[in-house]
């Protein structure tokens, strides 16, 4: 990361003695040092001995690129953006030559995307929201530290998690920090591959759109239309499968009508590993269990409606399913069940989201600021209308993780405020309240239904 020096007259009385190391390479060595321990921190972990759920999909695929296996079939391209089996390619290949190497290939993947969200991108999304200025070594040191909490457990799977956060967070980047002409094609090249890994960022890339042209007026334009560009591969995918030329993968309808069903009455849901019993832990919320059981929602539509017509229940649900989402464990992407989680995360999680959102509002390019406390509002309602699961809040904690960083830059007394910090420490113990409150009806392991729920 480049640092801008002024040059001094060595003869000055005022130039720099030349002892003293120039202040534009510290924050490039810090850069180094941060990224470098959290690879080593990632390869030092064991991976599973094998994957299953999700990952095992995403890896199935992955590796059907390397054999006569379709693709389509084993990465369940039909539900799943057509680039997923490309992400882990590279390990995939490895483990077609060195069986039982792909899953250290993975680790080490994931080292190195993590390594660049935090040492990398979140300090210089930093530098954006700061007025261009280079981020000093807390500053760094801030971002790595806490986006190893975050995206430390994630680093062994192979899931679209990390890369799509990467790609997420680069969307940011570019749009609130870069003045070169590509920057806004690019961001929106990476939006739309985003989109193809994770569709659940839908609503957090249309607040970042948004924000970009309102900051960059008409060439903010660029972004959407780069959007389209990322997502020509999946339009390219349904043609050749007779579908409609459509920028989601075929099934996509279906499955929103199916999560919708889920949405409507379910707090949060985990997939429990290291079980012999079902993977499926939902929480519940038997108020609105009961509202639906009636008539289950089968749609996008009818979730709205069930939502707008059992006010204020419904209110006071999709706060539980937002406070829920940010109670991690150490297990987290997965879970061990209602009844062994330990939700030790939770606290460190939400009080980096909330901090966080207080350090985007207050930071010194406003309108940077606002257009990333945006992007996590964005992310606040996606998890409002989904079938929620832990990692589908990364978004939002990755926002937070920014925030607290932005905070280091800000002068002491500011943050001083009695009533900063007065609203800070109400809205965590609400969140904590909510996340309590709506992991208090967990349904026994297996598949849910509204009936199953509303009798609890």
């Amino acid at each position: 990361m480049s640092v801008s020096v002024t040059a001094v007259d060595a003869t000055s009385p005022r130039s720099t003695p030349p002892a003293i190391a120039p202040p534009a390479r510290l924050p490039r060595r810090t850069t180094l040092l941060a990224g470098a321990a959290l690879l080593l921190l990632s390869l030092v972990q064991r991976p599973p001995r094998e994957f299953v759920y999700d990952a095992a999909r995403y890896w199935l695929g992955s590796l059907a690129l390397f054999t006569r296996e379709s693709a389509v079939v084993w990465g369940d391209l039909e539900l799943r953006g057509v680039l997923t089996p490309f992400v882990y390619a590279p390990p995939a290949l490895a483990e077609r030559f060195v069986h039982g190497s792909g899953r250290w290939f993975v680790l080490a993947e994931n080292g190195m995307m993590i390594a660049v969200i935090g040492a990398v991108v979140l300090p210089g999304i930093v530098r954006a929201a700061t007025g261009g200025r280079a981020p000093a070594p807390l500053t760094v040191w801030v971002c790595a530290g806490l986006t190893w909490v975050v995206l430390g457990g994630f680093a062994p799977y192979p899931l679209m998690d990390v890369p799509a956060a990467l790609l997420f967070v680069t969307v940011l980047w570019l749009v609130a920090g870069s003045a070169r002409w590509w920057a806004l094609p690019a961001a929106g090249v990476a939006a739309g591959v985003t989109l193809n890994l994770r569709p659940a960022y839908l609503l957090a890339i249309g607040a970042v759109t948004a924000g970009a042209v309102v900051l960059h007026r008409f060439r903010g334009l660029l972004v959407p239309a780069g959007a389209v560009v990322g997502a020509l591969p999946q339009v390219v995918f349904n043609l050749s499968r007779g579908a409609a030329p459509g920028l989601t993968p075929p099934g996509t309808s279906g499955l929103a009508g199916f999560q919708a069903g889920y949405a409507a009455y379910a707090v949060r849901y985990d997939t429990i590993t290291g079980s012999a019993g079902p993977p499926q832990q939902f929480y519940c919320d038997p108020a609105m269990a009961r509202a639906v059981a009636g008539h289950p929602v089968t749609s996008v539509g009818g979730l709205a409606e069930a939502l707008l017509t059992n006010l204020p229940e419904s209110a006071l649900f999709l706060l539980k399913k937002v406070g829920a989402a940010l109670a991690w464990s150490a297990e987290t992407p997965y879970s061990v069940g209602a009844a062994a989680e330990r939700y030790d995360l939770t606290l460190p999680i939400v009080l980096i989201t909330v901090v966080g959102g207080f350090g985007l509002v207050l930071a010194p390019r406003r309108g940077v600021g606002l257009m990333l406390a945006g992007a996590g509002s964005a992310a606040c309602l996606s998890l409002m209308t989904s079938a929620t699961e832990t990692r589908f809040a990364l978004p939002l904690v990755l926002l937070g993780i920014a925030g607290c960083a932005l905070l280091t830059r800000l002068p002491a007394a500011r943050l001083r405020s009695p009533r900063l910090l007065a609203g800070a420490a109400a809205v965590v113990l609400l969140v904590l309240v909510f996340a309590v409150w709506g992991l208090a009806a967990p349904l026994p392991a297996g598949p849910a239904t509204a009936a199953l729920c509303a009798a609890r």
